[in-house]
């Protein structure tokens, strides 16, 4: 199976910063983790080939789509019509990433790949980005069943198990959830990165620079925050709420973090379960386009992701695509190939979509 790194098909592509990626990004094979057969949406119909490899498009190109971009848990079905992507002139005065990173155990050694392939994805974003961008990276959990500091988060033995890499399919599964799930209108329980509040690391909830400071700095916090992060979390993970409640007024602590005006907001997700949210996937993409107001065509999506996320349209993949064109993503077990999507691809789809936002 070949899987595809999609771009954000706007109408000015840039094609140069194309041109500075390979055109193919060879991946070792690997066993889907979920042991589901589906195929992913986005594999090249033209292959005969078993394994995998990022393609990035040299030019313009059409989507291909199968039953799995619309069939599905109904539960999940939720979505409100996609942005419309309009006709945008260029301008880009600021870039705020966010990476959700699961924090489940067993999530170690994807955190330690993460970190490693972050230097190269901030010097491909400041080699191609214009000077004097503002850049903000922060980084929040999957983790919303801690109800207090040092409470038992349901790390494992958790009551609800993760069958064909989906979870919350029937209502019994969903009541038993709701008991794991703590949003921040329940109270905030003081988790660092819970409940989608920023992850707070060395006395930062998010690192502030800029593309024409040295690198070298924001490189060392998220190194570092990415595996601080660590593996006490719950295993009912829960990115695409945290990804909502990132972007909302409710947490003061992150105020600040997302811009609204001449800013791209990236969203990375890196986890390797199904999504547990429980609230539908247009509440939790409303609370972003309410941070977004003045440019809801400004928010990308990507991840590090099952296999089994995209072919089987989960609910995580329904968020992803909810912003406009296919997100960038790759299987998560693929570790060393982390630097060149996230480190090339992510770094020029980013800088792409930076130069054709409007400007005011």
């Amino acid at each position: 199976m070949r899987h595809t790194a999609h771009v954000r098909r706007r109408p000015a592509v840039i094609a140069a910063y194309f041109a500075s990626v390979l055109a193919l990004l060879t991946a070792c094979t690997g066993a889907d983790p979920s042991g589901t057969t589906a195929t992913s949406p986005t594999a090249d119909p033209n292959s005969s080939s078993s394994g995998g490899g990022i393609i990035i498009p040299t030019g313009d190109v059409t989507t291909l789509t199968t039953a799995a971009d619309t069939t599905g848990p109904a539960m999940w079905l939720d979505l409100p019509p996609a942005v419309d992507m309009g006709v945008i002139s260029s301008g880009c005065g600021a870039v705020d990433i966010l990476f959700v990173v699961d924090n489940s155990k067993s999530m170690g050694e994807y955190q330690m790949a993460l970190a490693a392939a972050f230097p190269q994805f901030v010097d491909a974003m400041v080699a191609n980005l214009p000077e004097d961008v503002s850049l903000h990276v922060g980084l929040t959990t999957t983790d919303f069943s801690c109800t207090n500091v040092g409470d038992p988060c349901c790390p494992d033995g958790c009551p609800v198990g993760n069958t064909l890499c989906t979870i919350g399919s029937n209502n019994e599964e969903i009541e038993l959830l709701k008991s794991f799930y703590h949003p921040p209108a329940d109270g905030d329980n003081g988790v660092n990165g819970g409940q989608g509040k920023l992850f707070e690391f060395e006395g930062q909830s998010y690192f502030a620079s800029n593309t024409s400071d040295d690198p070298a700095a924001l490189k060392q916090w998220f190194t570092g925050a990415a595996i601080a992060a660590g593996e006490q979390g719950s295993s009912l993970e829960m990115p695409v709420a945290a990804a909502g409640f990132a972007a909302s007024a409710i947490h003061a602590g992150n105020d600040g973090f997302i811009r609204d005006t001449d800013a791209i907001l990236l969203i990375v997700f890196l986890t390797n379960d199904p999504d547990a949210s429980l609230e539908s996937v247009a509440s939790y993409r409303d609370m972003v386009l309410a941070a977004k107001q003045n440019c809801p065509e400004c928010v990308l999506t990507a991840g590090l992701l099952k296999p089994c996320v995209p072919a089987e349209n989960q609910r995580l993949w329904q968020f992803m695509k909810a912003f406009g064109d296919e997100p960038i993503w790759s299987d998560i077990e693929k570790k060393t190939d982390y630097a060149k999507v996230v480190g090339q691809s992510l770094a020029t789809t980013l800088t792409e979509a930076c130069m054709n936002i409007p400007i005011g």
